[in-house]
């Protein structure tokens, strides 16, 4: 009797396993093997995004892909066995080997389905997405100042953002740095309660005691180009941009 426990028990993790895999495996229809199965599955979302399993197996139906807490227009790109299966994404029609409507992205994870039909039969791919908690991140990137105002209690800075290249690695080297600004793209982020300003000139700029003062002051010397450091998604501090960093 101990015996036969012993066994069962360690038979059960491997029946549970058939159990879950059972409903991944899609029918082939007779005849047209195939013709409801996606050739390749990718997302948009290649430098935070984890897949598991990790390679697309057009007989593996239900994966689950993770992304950074930041992400929030993800799609999909799916290609089609045969050119003519009909695919929709969350019942949205999409051509095969194009790029499906954004899913919005909310803090919960969420099924996307992908169903692939050809006359009466159908195969249906579930991708389970969802955020992965965020880390503390700090970036920093410069830009000019558009706008510093008050949304209920909590302050927040629109500024439109220039591309930095630096003549070292990054930019921690302490290299020079130039920058471009093709076009005008407001970015508008909240200010943390305790961030530190400064105004002037990089080599001579001054402490404001808030960010009343700063909003007065930030652009009397002549130009509202600033470096601005995040952690995370809030900002934590500004002071003028120099060339020399």
């Amino acid at each position: 009797m101990i015996r036969c426990k012993i066994v069962f028990r360690h038979l059960l993790p491997f029946t549970l396993a058939l159990i879950l895999l059972l409903p991944c495996l899609p029918a082939r229809a007779d005849g047209s093997a195939g013709s409801t199965l996606l050739y390749s599955l990718t997302h948009n979302c290649p430098n935070t995004g984890i897949m598991l399993p990790e390679t697309f197996n057009p007989y593996q139906t239900t994966y689950l892909l993770t992304v950074a807490s930041w992400v929030s227009r993800p799609t999909f790109t799916p290609v089609a066995m045969d050119p003519n299966a009909a695919i929709y994404v969350n019942g949205q029609y999409v051509r095969s080997g194009e790029k499906s409507q954004v899913i919005p992205m909310t803090d919960k994870p969420q099924a996307v389905t992908i169903q692939v039909s050809n006359g009466t039969a159908s195969t249906v791919y579930t991708i389970y997405l969802q955020r992965r908690p965020s880390e503390r991140r700090t970036r920093v990137s410069a830009g000019y100042i558009q706008n510093i105002y008050l949304q209920g209690t909590t302050w927040r800075i629109d500024a439109d953002l220039v591309s930095i290249r630096y003549s070292g690695d990054d930019y921690m080297s302490g290299s020079l740095s130039t920058f471009t600004n093709n076009s005008v793209e407001h970015y508008d982020y909240e200010v943390d309660p305790h961030c530190i300003f400064y105004y002037g000139v990089k080599n001579n700029c001054y402490r404001a005691n808030n960010i009343s003062t700063f909003r007065n002051t930030y652009l009397q010397y002549g130009s509202a180009l600033y470096t601005i450091i995040y952690i995370e998604d809030k900002i934590v501090a500004v002071f003028p941009y120099g060339a020399d960093f």
